[in-house]
């Protein structure tokens, strides 16, 4: 009777799970701000559409 051996994880997988890794803060910053930007265009596009009627 033979076992099959199970695939071997991947240790670069590991490292970056353990540490958390992804954007950096300078990056989530900018994206932090375009968003709120965004928002605030959004919400002032719909308040002049809403003043039209």
């Amino acid at each position: 009777m033979k076992i099959k051996s199970i695939k071997p994880r991947n240790p670069h997988a590991v490292a970056a799970k353990q540490r958390n890794a992804g954007a950096h803060g300078a990056y989530q910053a900018g994206r932090r701000q375009r968003r709120t930007e965004k928002q605030a265009l959004r919400a002032w596009v719909i308040d002049e559409y809403r003043k039209e009627e």
